[in-house]
């Protein structure tokens, strides 16, 4: 049975990364799109119908995730969320979230390494 997503899961989380940067990318230039326009404009004819298969299945669990949402006439559009920040009510994307929240991972990991040196050796 061939994998849909990549031959390991290195290739698999790569894939569905690399999926969800470029429909984040067009959403934020577009603001919204049909699925059809996906398919026609972005991701042209000559793929194959496990591309196509893929972009509809990434589509899917970004709508479970809650980032992006889907409405009847299947128009995709970005999922955002208002919060108070001090003193005004902020608007921002859940992928701007989704962004800080990795950043704040990356510098945590690297203070623990440095944190882990001995600097006295």
């Amino acid at each position: 049975m061939v994998r849909l997503w990549g031959d390991t899961p290195e290739t698999e989380e790569l894939a569905r990364k690399n999926l969800e940067r470029q429909l984040e990318k067009i959403l934020l230039e577009r603001g919204t799109i049909n699925i059809h326009e996906i398919f026609e404009k972005y991701w042209n004819n000559h793929r194959l119908l496990n591309h196509y298969l893929q972009i509809f299945l990434m589509i899917e669990q970004l709508a479970d995730e809650g980032k992006i949402i889907i409405d009847e006439n299947k128009n995709i559009s970005l999922a955002k969320v208002n919060f108070l920040d001090y003193d005004e009510i902020k608007e921002v994307t859940i992928w701007d979230l989704e962004h800080k929240k990795e950043d704040i991972k990356k510098k945590k990991e690297i203070i623990e390494r440095y944190q882990t040196i001995n600097f006295f050796a």
